[in-house]
C-alpha cells in the first residue's frame, strides 16, 4: 500500500514534526555557510564550518548510540531538541546585536553538532518502535522524503529570506521548528524498547555494537560507502562559491542549488514509498551511488546554472536510492536491542563523512580551485564505489528476502544472525 508507515499514528506526528524541524534547521545551515562567506571571502572558512560540526559528531556519536538502548528514546529526542532550540536562539539574539564572528559561528556549529550527535541514533532506532516490520522499508523511504522536503522548502526560503532581511530571521524561525518537533513527541505514544537502563552504558556494551557491525560484512561496506562517498563526492559546502562566483546567481541561486538535490531525491524517495518491497538491495544501492559520482563530477565542471540544477537534481535521485536501501539492509539485519548502538556506528560514518568531506572540499578548493575540488572528489568517490563492487562481492548479490522481513515481524533474530542470511551468493 502507497504511504503505508503513515497509517500509523506516532509515526504519522513523528513525520509531520521531523519535517517541518528540518526545514528550519536548513535555514540555520543556509545561513551560517553564507554569513561566514560573507564575512571571511574564504572557502577554506566555509570548510573550517564542516570541521567544528565533525569533531563533535565523531566523539560523541558512539555515547547516542549507547544512550538510545540504555534510556526511553523519545526522552532522549525531547532534551535534544532543547538543546538545539537554545542554540537556534542565541543565534539570532547574537546576529540582531552584531555579536556574530567567525568564532562564534564555530562555536554554535559545534553545539548543535553535540546535540545532534546525541539525537541521531535515537533518531533512527526509535522507527522501528514506531512502524510494523513490514511497514519499515516505508517508513524509512518516507523518512528520506521528509528529510528531502525540508531540504528542497528550507534553502530556497532561507536564500529569500537571507535576501530580503538577513539571516537573523532564518534564524529565528528555526528556533521555532524545534519547538514544532518538541511538541509532537510529546504527543507521540510510542510503545517503549527494551532500554537496558542507565547500568548498561558500558565499555562491554560499546564493544558488542561495533563487533556486531565488524563481523557483519554487509553492513560495515555499506557504511564505508556511505562515508566514501560523502568524505569525496559532497559538493554542498562549495555552493556558496558557486552561486555567489561561478554561476553568479547570487543568494537567490544559492537557495535553488541546495534545493535541486533535494528535488531529484524526492522525487526517488517517493516513488521508494509507493513500491512494494525491493529484492536486489545491493545491486541497486552500488547503483545508486554511481549515479550520484557521475552527476558530481558533471555538475563540478558546469558553468550553466540550469545544466548544474539538473546534474544537482541527478545526484540527489542516486544518493537517496542508495541511502534508503542502506538503512533497510541495517534496520532488518539489527536486532532491536543494539540498534542505538549500530546506528551510532553507522552514523559515524554518514554523519563525519559529509563533515570532514566539506573541510575536505575547502581545502582543496583554497589550493587548486572549487571546480577541481568537486571534479576530483566525483572521481574519489567512484574510485571507493569501484573498490567496495569488486573487493566485497557480497554487498551486490545481497538480496531482501520475505524470510528476513518475517523473523523481524515476530521481534526475532533472522536465520542470518546478521547479515549473511539476506544473501544469495
Amino acid at each position: 500500500m502507497p504511504f503505508a508507515a503513515l497509517r500509523n499514528r506516532d509515526f504519522r506526528i513523528f513525520w509531520i514534526g521531523l519535517t517541518l524541524s528540518g526545514a528550519g534547521h536548513q535555514f540555520t545551515t543556509v545561513a551560517m555557510a553564507w554569513q561566514i562567506y560573507e564575512l571571511t571571502n574564504s572557502a577554506l572558512q566555509i570548510g573550517l564550518l564542516g570541521l567544528a560540526r565533525a569533531v563533535p559528531q565523531a566523539a560523541l556519536l558512539l555515547v547516542g548510540g549507547l544512550l538510545a538502548d540504555a534510556v526511553d528514546r523519545r526522552r532522549l529526542l525531547m532534551w535534544t531538541q532543547v538543546g538545539q532550540l537554545c542554540v537556534s536562539a542565541v543565534l539570532t539574539v547574537a546576529t540582531v546585536a552584531g555579536w556574530v564572528s567567525p568564532g562564534f559561528l564555530y562555536a554554535a556549529t559545534a553545539l548543535l553538532a553535540l546535540f545532534t550527535a546525541l539525537e541521531n541514533p535515537a533518531r533512527n532506532a526509535i522507527v522501528p518502535n514506531l512502524v510494523p516490520r513490514v511497514d519499515l522499508t516505508n517508513a524509512l523511504a518516507l523518512n528520506s522524503t521528509q528529510r528531502q522536503v525540508s531540504q528542497l522548502a528550507g534553502p530556497s526560503l532561507a536564500g529569500v529570506l537571507i535576501a530580503a532581511s538577513g539571516p537573523a530571521l532564518c534564524y529565528g524561525l528555526d528556533t521555532g521548528s524545534w519547538l514544532v518537533m518538541l511538541g509532537s513527541l510529546v504527543l507521540m505514544r510510542a510503545r517503549p524498547q527494551a532500554a537496558g537502563g542507565m547500568r548498561s552504558i558500558s565499555v562491554g556494551a560499546l564493544r558488542e555494537g561495533i563487533g556486531f557491525v565488524w563481523t557483519h560484512p554487509v553492513i560495515f561496506s555499506m557504511m564505508a560507502l556511505d562515508f566514501g562517498m560523502t568524505l569525496f563526492g559532497q559538493p554542498r559546502a562549495l555552493m556558496p562559491v558557486y552561486a555567489r562566483d561561478i554561476l553568479q546567481v547570487g543568494p537567490e541561486g544559492l537557495g535553488l542549488l541546495y534545493s535541486a538535490t533535494s528535488a531529484g531525491a524526492i522525487a526517488v524517495a517517493a516513488l521508494m514509498s509507493m513500491l512494494g518491497g525491493v529484492r536486489r538491495a545491493g545491486l541497486l544501492v552500488l547503483l545508486g551511488v554511481a549515479v550520484f559520482c557521475v552527476c558530481t563530477v558533471l555538475f563540478g565542471m558546469s558553468t550553466v546554472f540550469w545544466f548544474s540544477l539538473l546534474m544537482l537534481a541527478g545526484e540527489g535521485a542516486g544518493n537517496t536510492l542508495g541511502a534508503v536501501l542502506r538503512q533497510t539492509i541495517n534496520q532488518l539485519s539489527t536486532p532491536d536491542e543494539l540498534r542505538g548502538r549500530v546506528g551510532s556506528v553507522n552514523n559515524i560514518f554518514t554523519t563525519s563523512g559529509p563533515q570532514f568531506g566539506q573541510f575536505r572540499s575547502g581545502v582543496v578548493a583554497e589550493l587548486m580551485g572549487p571546480q577541481f575540488s568537486v571534479v576530483a572528489g566525483g572521481f574519489g568517490a567512484l574510485a571507493v564505489l569501484a573498490v567496495i563492487a569488486i573487493g566485497v562481492p557480497v554487498v551486490r548479490r545481497f538480496e531482501i528476502t520475505g524470510t528476513m522481513a518475517a523473523h523481524e515481524e515476530r521481534g526475532t533474530e533472522s536465520p542470518r544472525a546478521g547479515a549473511r542470511g539476506g544473501e544469495h551468493v
